[in-house]
C-alpha cells in the first residue's frame, strides 16, 4: 500500500487552477451564440462604475446561477477562480456590492430588452435541431416564501390559510421539450389565475410563425379552471385539457356519469355541464379506479374520492377517447420537476433585493440561465442526456477540476485523465463551438 504523505508544504502560487473546468462547454455554447455581444447590442443598460460593462456583469450573475452559487453573497468564492476568470474574460469576479447596485440600477426598459433578447434566443433555438411540429404548453404557479421587507411580497390570497410574505409568479413551460416559455412575477397575493387570460396572450406571441394553432395543446390544474379562460382558449382555436375545480355539482355528476370498465380495473365516464355562470355546456371526462391508488401520478391527480374510488375529473374540447384525454393530461406531472429545478437547481427561491425591478430582473436573468443549460443539454450532449435535471448536468459535465495552461502558443484546458464522461465531453465541445445560429439579429 502506498503510504500517506509524511511531509508536505503549502503554496499559494497557482492562478489558474478551477473545480469548474466544465464550464468551458457552456462558455462556448455561449460564445456561439454570440451571448455578449447581443447584451451588447440588444439591451441598453446604465453604464457601470468600476472594471465592469454591463454585459459582463449579466455573463457573471448567469454562469455564477449555473454552476450552483444559491446566493449573491456567495460569489466570493469565484473570485480566486483563475481559470474560470479567464472564460469570463475578466480579471476579478465582480463582489456582491457590485452585483446588487448593478440590479438595483436597471431600468424597466433594460428589464424588457433582456426579456426580448431570452424570447429571441428561444424562437432561434427552438428551430433546432429541427422545427417545432407541435407545441403543448403546461402552466403552472409557485408560491416564492420571502423573509424581510420586500416589495410585492404579500401574504397569500386566501385569509384560511396563514402563511408568510411571498411572491407567486405564473410559469409557461414547452411540455415537450422540458424549456422554459414564458413567466410574470406576481405579489403574493395574487390568485393563481389572476392574470392568466393576458399572461397567456403573451405566450401565444411568441409562437414561430407558421405554426398552426390547431397544433397547439394547453394542459393545467384546477387553479385555471374558468369559464373565462376557457373561453379565450377556444376562441383562439386551441385544444385543452384543464382540471376541474372539486365542486358538489361537479361531483355528484362524476359519480352519475354512465362508466366504462377498462382492461386494467379503472373506469371511464364523460358528461356535458355548464358550470355556474358559464355560457354553455363544456364536455367533462371522468375517471376513477379503485381504492387503493395506483402509481403516484394517480395519487396526484384524483379530484375526490368516495368509500369505493378516486375520481379524476378534466374539462376538455379535445376529440379523444376519455382514456386517452388522461393519458394526454398525466405528463403534466413533469412541471413540477422544471419547478423544483429552478427552486433547488438554481436560486430561484432567494431573490436578493428589496428592489421591486432589481427583482424581477434576477428572476428574469435565473428563467435565461435554466434554458441556457436545457438548450446545451439538447443541441450538445447525448440523447440520453434528454431527460436530465440541471443538478445532474451540472454533476456529471460542468464541476470538474482543471487546470489551464499554455503550450506552444496555445491555451489547454487539463482535465482529470479518468473522467467517465470524455467522449461525451468532447463531442459536446465540437457541437458548441460548431453551432449556429439560424438568423442574425
Amino acid at each position: 500500500m502506498p503510504k500517506a504523505l509524511r511531509t508536505l508544504s503549502l503554496s499559494f502560487a497557482e492562478t489558474h487552477l478551477t473545480h469548474f473546468g466544465g464550464l468551458v462547454l457552456l462558455q462556448r455554447f455561449c460564445q456561439s451564440l454570440a451571448l455578449r455581444r447581443r447584451l451588447q447590442r440588444r439591451v441598453q443598460m446604465p453604464q457601470c462604475q468600476g472594471d465592469y460593462v454591463p454585459a459582463d456583469l449579466i455573463s457573471a450573475l448567469l454562469y455564477a446561477v449555473i454552476v450552483g452559487l444559491r446566493r449573491i453573497n456567495k460569489t466570493e468564492l469565484l473570485q480566486y477562480n483563475g481559470t474560470f476568470l479567464d472564460l469570463l474574460g475578466l480579471k476579478r469576479f465582480p463582489n456582491e456590492t457590485t452585483l446588487r447596485r448593478f440590479l438595483q440600477g436597471l431600468t424597466p426598459r433594460s428589464v424588457r430588452q433582456l426579456v426580448s433578447l431570452h424570447d429571441w434566443l428561444c424562437t432561434q433555438l427552438g428551430a433546432l435541431p429541427v422545427a417545432r411540429a407541435s407545441l403543448i404548453f403546461a402552466v403552472d404557479s409557485v408560491v416564492l416564501t420571502r423573509y424581510g421587507h420586500q416589495p410585492g411580497a404579500r401574504i397569500g390570497y386566501n385569509p384560511k390559510k396563514k402563511g408568510r410574505p411571498s411572491y407567486h409568479p405564473l410559469l409557461c413551460f414547452d411540455a415537450q421539450r422540458q424549456e422554459f416559455w414564458h413567466a410574470s412575477l406576481r405579489p403574493g397575493d395574487a390568485a393563481t389565475n389572476t392574470g392568466v387570460v393576458f399572461f397567456f396572450q403573451r405566450c401565444l406571441d411568441k409562437v414561430p410563425a407558421g405554426l398552426w394553432r390547431d397544433w397547439i395543446r394547453v394542459r393545467s390544474d384546477a387553479g385555471y379552471f374558468s369559464g373565462k379562460f376557457i373561453g379565450r382558449l377556444e376562441k383562439l382555436g386551441l385544444g385543452y385539457v384543464l382540471v376541474a375545480k372539486e365542486c358538489a355539482p361537479i361531483k355528484r355528476r362524476a359519480r352519475e356519469a354512465r362508466f366504462q370498465k377498462l382492461p386494467n380495473g379503472w373506469e371511464v365516464a364523460e358528461f356535458s355541464y355548464p358550470p355556474h355562470r358559464w355560457p354553455k355546456a363544456r364536455r367533462f371526462v371522468v375517471v376513477r379506479r379503485p381504492i387503493p391508488e395506483g402509481p403516484a401520478e394517480a395519487q396526484q391527480l384524483t379530484l375526490f374520492k368516495d368509500r369505493r374510488y378516486a375520481y379524476s375529473v378534466f374539462v376538455t374540447n379535445l376529440d379523444l377517447a376519455p382514456w386517452r384525454g388522461w393519458n394526454f393530461y398525466c405528463p403534466r406531472a413533469t412541471i413540477e420537476k422544471h419547478i423544483r429545478e429552478l427552486l433547488y437547481d438554481l436560486p430561484l427561491g432567494k431573490i436578493p433585493s428589496r428592489n421591486w425591478l432589481a427583482n424581477v430582473a434576477f428572476f428574469h436573468l435565473v428563467l435565461l440561465a435554466y434554458d441556457l443549460v436545457h438548450w446545451f443539454k439538447r443541441l450538445c450532449l447525448p440523447v440520453e442526456c434528454a431527460t436530465a435535471t440541471i443538478e445532474t448536468v451540472r454533476a456529471d459535465f460542468l464541476v470538474l477540476p482543471a487546470r489551464l495552461v499554455s503550450r506552444a502558443g496555445r491555451n489547454v484546458l487539463q482535465l482529470p485523465k479518468d473522467y467517465v464522461q470524455r467522449a461525451a465531453f468532447g463531442a459536446a465541445f465540437q457541437k458548441a463551438s460548431q453551432l449556429r445560429l439560424p438568423q442574425k439579429m
